[in-house]
């Protein structure tokens, strides 16, 4: 009898983007469906972190089927939710991912009142739709108690500026919350006594802290902001949402770059390869078509929309698997290094020892 094969560790990195969380569902929904993938972390910011702390208690409660379910029921919940769901009825998801939310007239009364009232005036009693979905579907004092599963949000500290990164340990509702906090829509989160804001302003997501704790496994990071836009922004409204996707993408970035400077000192002798080098890293994104896609539509969670970006993950996930499944435990399919200027770098083998 052959003898069955270990299954391949991979570690999870989610971004956040708000509805279009939905596609990272689809990507997740398909990775889990390969029985040859064990997940042995996962680290995510804003709905990355949702779609992390549901993923997570669904393995830790009974395994990637569970997984599965509770990710397809939190995200059912985002689309009962109230909100501009309404807008849209039942039009096909995909004609709605190319309609703008800033040019409704619900949308536009919303912005107006959110830029002369703050989420403490038009929220005074702090409700948050998305608490009841978490509590509902996340067992925290379960996540808190396992050894199995590295799990790790991000929220950005209101006073400080910095990035606290909650650990398994640190897990609960409220740092979950804090992580997919949008000061225009929501009153702070408060975590022990401090206020925070979405992690994405610091960590899109955070993905260091994880990777120190991580054995020898592949690192795949699910990436959705957009980092490219082909019009220039002209409106006050494309013009805010641009700065956003720009300051969302710098934390991002800068931490990638952070790794590729790593892995550079490592390829040139200059770091232990053994203790540096046992990470593998992959990204899945689905760039050319989620750049298409108003960033006014992250608010949109009609469930049209919200499946129309579940296929669009899956189809995404199913098509990496079939271009780079193989690699998964052998070699690295992205190369952070490429993103760093070779001038600034020369011939690193001169550098004083």
């Amino acid at each position: 009898m052959a003898k069955a094969k270990a299954p391949r560790r991979i570690a999870l990195a989610l971004q956040g983007g708000g509805s279009h969380g939905a596609f990272t569902w689809g990507v997740l929904d398909r990775l889990l469906e390969d029985e040859t993938l064990e997940v042995i972390g996962i680290t995510g910011t804003s709905a990355g972190a949702m779609n992390a702390a549901v993923m997570a208690d669904g393995l830790v409660r009974g395994g990637r089927q569970e997984a599965r379910l509770r990710l397809r029921q939190f995200w059912e919940e985002i689309g009962k939710m109230p909100g501009f769901a309404g807008l849209f009825g039942l039009l096909p998801g995909e004609f709605q991912a190319q309609m703008r939310l800033e040019q409704t007239p619900t949308y536009l009364a919303f912005d107006a009142l959110s830029r002369n009232l703050s989420p403490y005036d038009l929220n005074p009693f702090n409700f948050n739709p998305l608490r009841d979905p978490l509590i509902k579907l996340v067992d925290f004092d379960r996540l808190r108690a396992q050894e199995d599963l590295e799990l790790m949000v991000c929220a950005t500290d209101v006073f400080t500026s910095r990035r606290r990164v909650f650990g398994r340990k640190e897990i609960s509702v409220e740092s979950v919350l804090a992580s997919a906090c949008l000061p225009q829509m929501f009153p702070a989160i408060e975590v022990d006594g401090q206020p925070y804001w979405d992690g994405g302003f610091s960590g899109n997501p955070a993905m260091a802290p994880l990777l120190r704790k991580l054995p020898k496994c592949d690192f795949i990071i699910v990436r959705i902001d957009p980092m490219i836009r082909v019009t220039l922004p002209r409106t006050p409204h494309e013009i805010q949402d641009r700065v956003t996707e720009l300051s969302f993408n710098t934390t991002f970035w800068m931490e990638v770059g952070g790794l590729a400077v790593i892995l550079k000192l490592m390829d040139a002798g200059l770091l232990d390869r053994g203790r540096f080098g046992r990470i593998l890293f992959h990204m899945i994104e689905a760039s050319s078509e989620l750049e298409k896609i108003a960033a006014s539509t992250k608010r949109n969670n009609s469930e049209p929309f919200l499946r129309y970006l579940f296929g669009l993950g899956r189809n995404t996930a199913e098509e990496w698997l079939a271009r780079h499944g193989e690699a998964i435990g052998d070699r690295t399919t992205f190369d952070f290094k490429k993103l760093l200027p070779d001038e600034h770098w020369g011939d690193l083998s001169t550098f004083p020892s």
